[in-house]
C-alpha cells in the first residue's frame, strides 16, 4: 500500500528537517540592481559657483561646439564648477533623467537646450520652485519655466548681416529679389520688415529690391523659385535667400544656369548644406549661427544670473567676455549676432553645423 502524505504532513516533515525556511530562499530570483545614474557629477568647490550645460544628445556637432563655448566661458569667468550632460538618445524622457540627477546634486544653475519644452517646462518650474536657475538657449522654454533665453540670431542682426553681404557682392548695385522663406515664424514678415528697413539705409542705395517671393521652404521650392526669377528678370544681379534649406537650392539653379559670378546668392545657410556652392563661387558669404559662441553666451549669462549680476527684467545687461553686451528684452530674451561665413572661415564651420 503507498503511503500518502497531506500537505500539512509534508510541511511539517521539511520543517523538522529545517528545510522549510531555506526552500524559498534557494529557487528565489535574484533582485535586479538599479540601473546606474547616468549625470555626471558636478564637482562642489568651496566658493565655486556650481553649474552644468544640460544639451538634447551627445555626438552632435553642433552642439559639441557649443560645449566647447561653454567650457571657455566658464574658464575665462572662474570660479565655477561645470558639467556638459546630454543623452545618448535625444529623447525628452533620457533628458529628463539628466535634469534629475542635477537637482538631486542641488546645482545652482542650469542652462538647458530642451528636447521638447512641453515636456521639459514643468520640471524646470518645480526645480525653480526650489530655489534653483534655469534657463534655456538655442531652443526655448516657456517664459514661466526659466528665467532668460538666449537665441542663436535676432531677425535684426540677420537683416543687418543680410545687408551688409549684398552690397560687398553686388558693388555696383543693381536688381535684388527677396525669397522670403514663409510668412510666418523666424523666415516670416518680422524679418522681412528688418530688411526693409536696413534697406533703406543711404549706403544700400544703388540695391533696387525688385521682388520678393513666400512660400520657399524646401531645396525644390527655392530651385523654383530662382527659375521664376531668373526668367521674369534678366537684368537680376543678386538673390537674398531667408530659408536655409531654399539657398541650397537656389545656389544649385544658378550653378546649373552658368551665372556663377553674374548673379549674386547669399542668405542665411548652414555651412554643411553649402560645400558645393562655396566651392563653385555661387555663394561667396553667408550669415549662420555660431554654435561656440551660443554655449559661450548661455554660460555668460547663466552665471551672472546664479551671482545676482544679472536679472531677466528686459534692458537688464551683461558685459559677455568676448561677446560684447548682452541685453534682455521683453520675455527674458537675448540674442546674438550672426557670424558671416565666408572662404576665410568657411572650414571652421563646415564639419559643424
Amino acid at each position: 500500500m503507498t503511503d500518502t502524505y497531506t500537505r500539512r504532513q509534508i510541511a511539517t516533515l521539511l520543517a523538522g528537517l529545517g528545510l522549510v525556511a531555506s526552500a524559498p530562499a534557494a529557487f528565489a530570483a535574484p533582485k535586479p540592481k538599479p540601473a546606474p545614474d547616468p549625470t555626471p557629477v558636478v564637482p562642489a568647490t568651496p566658493g565655486n559657483l556650481r553649474l552644468a550645460v544640460l544639451l538634447p544628445v551627445k555626438d552632435d556637432p553642433f552642439y559639441k561646439a557649443c560645449a566647447d563655448g561653454a567650457q571657455e566661458a566658464a574658464g575665462q569667468i572662474g570660479a565655477i564648477d561645470i558639467v556638459v550632460a546630454a543623452p545618448d538618445k535625444r529623447t525628452a524622457r533620457d533628458q529628463i533623467l539628466l535634469f534629475n540627477g542635477l537637482v538631486k546634486q542641488q546645482v545652482d544653475v542650469i542652462a538647458i537646450v530642451p528636447v521638447d519644452a512641453a515636456v521639459l517646462g514643468p520640471v524646470c518650474r518645480r526645480a525653480m520652485a526650489r530655489g534653483m536657475k534655469i534657463i534655456s538657449f538655442d531652443q526655448p522654454l516657456p517664459q514661466a519655466t526659466r528665467l532668460v533665453h538666449l537665441d542663436a540670431v535676432s531677425s535684426r542682426g540677420k537683416a543687418t548681416a543680410f545687408m551688409g553681404m549684398l552690397a560687398e557682392d553686388v558693388k555696383d548695385g543693381g536688381d535684388i529679389a527677396i525669397l522670403a522663406g514663409g510668412r510666418s515664424g523666424p523666415d516670416g514678415q518680422a524679418l522681412l520688415s528688418n530688411t526693409v528697413q536696413e534697406w533703406l539705409k543711404p549706403a544700400y542705395g544703388k540695391l533696387k529690391l525688385t521682388a520678393t517671393i513666400f512660400g520657399n521652404e524646401s531645396e525644390k521650392a527655392g530651385y523654383a523659385a530662382a527659375e521664376g526669377l531668373l526668367a521674369d528678370h534678366p537684368d537680376l544681379k543678386g538673390i537674398l535667400v531667408f530659408n536655409a534649406a531654399a539657398l541650397v537650392g537656389v545656389a544649385q539653379c544658378i550653378a546649373d544656369k552658368g551665372l556663377a559670378g553674374k548673379v549674386f546668392v547669399t542668405g542665411f545657410g548652414r555651412p554643411s548644406q553649402l560645400k558645393a556652392a562655396m566651392a563653385a563661387q555661387v555663394v561667396e558669404c553667408f550669415a549662420s549661427v555660431n554654435p561656440v559662441d551660443l554655449g559661450y553666451g548661455a554660460v555668460e549669462i547663466a552665471a551672472a544670473l546664479a551671482r545676482n549680476t544679472l536679472t531677466p527684467d528686459a534692458g537688464s545687461t551683461l558685459g559677455a567676455g568676448r561677446l560684447g553686451q548682452i541685453t534682455i528684452a521683453e520675455g527674458g530674451v537675448a540674442t546674438l549676432q550672426p557670424v558671416v561665413v565666408d572662404g576665410k572661415n568657411f572650414s571652421k564651420f563646415v564639419d559643424v553645423y
